[in-house]
């Protein structure tokens, strides 16, 4: 198994309604990179990359909140 599935066994992912998997990062500004990123590649229309920006956001913080249960 090469280096990209391997993260899969440990670090948590979000999957795009187009299937396409994104790493949960710690770091905020870098997870906010990988979203726009991403989003970018679908090339809709302004209401339709909000959505989808907000859409894998929320996935995002349900993976947060899965990993960091508060105390």
């Amino acid at each position: 198994m090469g280096k990209v599935a391997s993260h899969k066994k440990h670090s948590p992912i979000v999957k795009c309604v187009c299937g396409y998997e994104i790493l949960v990062m710690p770091d905020l500004k870098a997870m906010n990179i990988a979203i726009n990123k991403h989003v970018a590649e679908h090339k809709k229309d302004h209401d339709e990359s909000e959505r989808l920006t907000e859409f894998l956001t929320e996935q995002v913080l349900l993976v947060a909140t899965k990993t960091n249960p508060p105390h």
